[in-house]
């Protein structure tokens, strides 16, 4: 189509006249050159012009003095129209039909392989990585830390060990080969005989080379879960296989006794399997670090998982598919073909139609009960589809799990021709599978339209959260919340998507956790600028949930832009403007006064401008209750994951505080604890210490430490300072909202002592949950009383776990998002 319309301005430009296009919706639709992002060639949107007007969707060209010339495809165009902007998909349909047809985006290919209609020539690695010693750091861009970095280097691990014994060469070395990995000690920990965690299943035809990188790739990667890896030898053309595979201790060798197929040999090493998930594998694969593990812990994840595959890559870094598409027609996509692997959309876990069979995970128990690959498919091609549709048919879901990366070779084994040889059975099994599932395929649409839709078609709402930056929860109780906010959204069955308003960086130890679990990430070099991001996304977002004043002051114009369609829900993290009035009575600051008055103005107009504000204070709320009675405002309960305690009152000594330390109010508890308190409590318990935990600790936090004053720092498990802690002191003098630290205490069993600043809106019941204190004394007194009362610690610990456990579960917090949600539509839609 774009073709037609760059032909049509070429026309227009050669003449006088002006060449306008107009593709007209009834919904609101954003800038179309803004949409055209997947070009990277800005020049598209020099002959696009777009408006919305209010009437029928349309297409119309104004050419004065060529109208007769082009009323033929005039029509042609508006009939394309018509059909792509259809029912509510129409929008979305026509914009990235036309980004995928200016692009030419190689999409496509069959279902295990070959070249597809949109393949186009790969998109080669081609960035320096900050993995290499030998590049000098001045030369290393910000963005020189991408997602699948670990891959290109693993194709240099597989060149490097290819070319150690000539093993591509006419004399390879496979003696030499066969002692280096026999001398290797294995990182994961592999069993040829008993019960390991998981069996992979390897079936070989020739290609010894292939066999041998895979295996060593296999060795020298760490895993959790114990492991089997079981050979089958489909009486390949070679002598050589027979002869070297066996004598690999750490491998189960099965020779077939005839000629039988791929999936014969698939099923016959699911027969041997003795492990809780069987993995089938190819053997021209090198797999990647933590590939074993991403794809076992995907279960956890998605409870409904029945089926999980890996995202595969081409040694030069490439990408081979990332979950694969099935058309209404039975043909078949490897999603992202050849484009490059580290752009978000390819980096998060989905639900998917299919996952080749170069390698898929799933329960042994399921595997059996589906008895394997279907024979109907013999030899091979389109056994994988199959089998991931009965997945499916069973109630299961068939999931993509990018954190799982395996280097493919590709057609090492069967070739890439499919008109010839083992690869002709593709086109003949797709024609098979079409017959078998056409009914069920009625629901797909048809061949290249809206992949990026069909990538995941069950995600029918989408949901766009915002903050500050990318949330670090091992750092701060903040970013805590951020992130199951995030999961209650996706356990709400919303495709999920998280950018930062401000800092675009892939964060390595931090983006990946989320896209694990399936969230959709915006990051650098690919997005880098909010306004880029909502002016091409803000389209199809059903609601944006956008954290804290700071960044809601920055966005909200843009969302209302870009998002007009989209229920804003603003989340205030705590009412800054109460906060800081707080310190400046504490201070006598009129400088931070007057601040505090500026802050509440702004925070009031934006509760005001949302669809529904949240908070997670019961105390705040009560404040706009009086300050904006119309306001929509709910209170959503701060959530913890719960760890319970696992040490005696008697096996504790220290008291502790945890907090990130660039929140001033973090930074005066410590020190007002420490320079105050702390002198006297020595006086009254001997040997007592203070642990000061958490992130970020300033030179003043620093300074505090002392023979028996700790400043940990951040601390990876908390359980390492909560577990040894008998009591969790909250010292709070200013600040608001409820506090993510109480919980985090409360949550690991350790009863707390704290002011009524740390514990307001929180829910919680003095001396039932907590002991509150305000005045150094009393502190003091219910310190010491605390620490010496075992009943009294006991039945605290025990009040505080079943109330985490009763109002401030996940679960909780997936009923009052979904309640806020109904808020926001009932204001949007004028029915509040």
């Amino acid at each position: 189509m774009l073709a037609r319309i760059a032909a049509l301005h070429d026309h227009a430009a050669g003449g006088s006249e002006a060449f306008y296009l107009w593709i007209g919706s009834n919904e609101g639709l954003p800038d179309l050159a803004g949409g055209i992002f997947e070009t990277g060639d800005e020049s598209a949107s020099d002959a696009i012009s777009l408006q919305t007007p209010t009437h029928s969707p349309t297409l119309a060209y104004d050419d004065h003095s060529s109208s007769e010339i082009l009323e033929p495809a005039i029509a042609r165009a508006e009939a394309l129209g018509q059909r792509l902007l259809r029912v509510d998909e129409r929008t979305f349909e026509l914009r990235r039909r036309l980004a995928q047809l200016e692009a030419q985006q190689g999409y496509a290919g069959q279902s295990g392989g070959g070249q597809g209609f949109f393949d186009v020539p790969r998109t080669q690695h081609a960035w320096p990585l900050a993995q290499d010693q030998d590049l000098m750091p001045e030369k290393l861009d910000l963005y020189d830390r991408r997602v699948d970095d670990d891959v290109v280097l693993e194709g240099r691990k597989g060149q490097t060990f290819f070319s150690a014994f000539a093993l591509e060469s006419e004399k390879p070395d496979y003696d030499s080969c066969i002692e280096a990995l026999n001398k290797t000690v294995p990182e994961a920990t592999i069993l040829t005989e008993g019960k390991p965690d998981v069996s992979i299943v390897i079936p070989v035809y020739g290609q010894l080379p292939y066999t041998l990188n895979c295996i060593e790739s296999l060795f020298l990667h760490r895993t959790r879960y114990s492991i089997e890896i079981i050979i089958i030898d489909d009486c390949g053309p070679d002598k050589v296989t027979a002869q070297y595979i066996p004598q690999i201790s750490k491998v189960r060798y099965h020779r077939q006794a005839v000629n039988g197929g791929f999936i014969n040999s698939c099923n016959c090493g699911g027969d041997l399997a003795h492990g809780k998930f069987v993995l089938m594998l190819n053997n021209d694969t090198r797999v990647v670090e933590n590939w074993l593990d991403a794809l076992v812990e995907t279960f956890d994840l998605f409870p409904n998982v029945g089926l999980v595959g890996s995202k595969m890559c081409y040694a030069d870094g490439s990408l081979q598919e990332a979950g694969g598409i099935l058309w209404r027609d039975g043909s078949a996509w490897n999603y992202g073909r050849n484009d490059d692997p580290n752009r978000p959309q390819y980096c998060h876990a989905r639900q998917v139609d299919y996952i080749s069979g170069c390698s898929l995970l799933l329960k042994t128990s399921l595997w059996n009960e589906l008895q394997g690959f279907d024979k109907h498919y013999t030899p091979a091609y389109a056994e994988d589809a199959d089998l991931c549709l009965r997945v499916a048919a069973a109630g299961y879901e068939v999931w993509f799990q990018p954190q799982s990366r395996v280097v493919h070779y590709e057609g090492k084994t069967g070739g890439t021709n499919t008109t010839s040889g083992t690869k002709a059975y593709q086109v003949t099994n797709l024609k098979k599978l079409f017959l078998r599932w056409r009914e069920e395929l009625e629901d797909h649409r048809p061949n290249a339209e809206a992949p990026y839709f069909e990538r995941e078609r069950k995600a029918r709402k989408r949901i766009l959260v915002i903050d500050s930056v990318t949330p670090t929860p091992n750092q701060d109780a903040g970013s805590v919340q951020t992130v199951l906010a995030l999961r209650c959204a996706r356990l709400l069955n919303y495709k999920t998507y998280f950018v930062p308003e401000d800092n675009w960086l892939f964060e390595p130890a931090y983006t990946p956790a989320l896209m694990k679990e399936g969230i959709e990430c915006g990051y650098a070099p690919f997005d880098v600028k909010f306004e880029n991001y909502i002016r091409r996304y803000g389209w199809m977002f059903d609601i944006v949930l956008a954290y804290r004043v700071s960044v809601l002051e920055r966005t909200h114009d843009l969302i209302r832009q870009y998002a007009p369609q989209a229920v804003l829900l603003y989340h205030v993290a705590d009412l800054h403007y109460l906060r800081t009035e707080r310190e400046a009575q504490l201070e006598g600051n009129q400088e931070k006064f007057r601040e505090a008055t500026l802050l509440k103005q702004k925070e009031l107009n934006f509760i005001t401008l949302a669809d529904c504000t949240i908070t997670h204070s019961t105390t705040e709320a009560e404040i706009l209750s009086q300050e904006l009675p119309d306001a929509r405002v709910t209170v959503w309960p701060l959530m913890f994951d719960f760890f319970g305690t696992k040490s005696k009152f008697s096996e504790r000594r220290d008291i502790c505080f945890l907090g990130g330390y660039r929140h001033p109010p973090n930074v005066d508890a410590v020190k007002y604890f420490v320079k105050e308190l702390f002198p006297l409590l020595r006086e009254k318990i001997s040997g007592i210490r203070f642990i000061i935990a958490g992130a970020n600790p300033s030179h003043d936090v620093l300074a505090l430490a002392s023979s028996d004053v700790v400043v940990t720092g951040m601390v990876e498990d908390l359980r390492e300072v909560f577990d040894k802690s008998r009591i969790f002191v909250c010292p709070l003098r200013v600040g608001a909202g409820a506090k993510g630290k109480i919980m985090s205490a409360l949550s690991y069993g350790i009863p707390i002592v704290s002011t009524s600043v740390g514990v307001e809106g929180a829910g919680l019941q003095k001396d039932k949950h907590v002991l509150v204190a305000d005045t150094a004394e009393d502190i003091i007194r219910d310190i010491v009383r605390l620490y010496n009362d075992e009943a009294l610690w006991n039945l605290l610990s025990k009040n505080g776990q079943a109330l985490m456990q009763e109002e401030f579960s996940t679960g909780m917090g997936i009923k009052q998002l979904k309640n806020a949600i109904d808020m926001g539509y009932r204001h949007k839609l004028g029915l509040a």
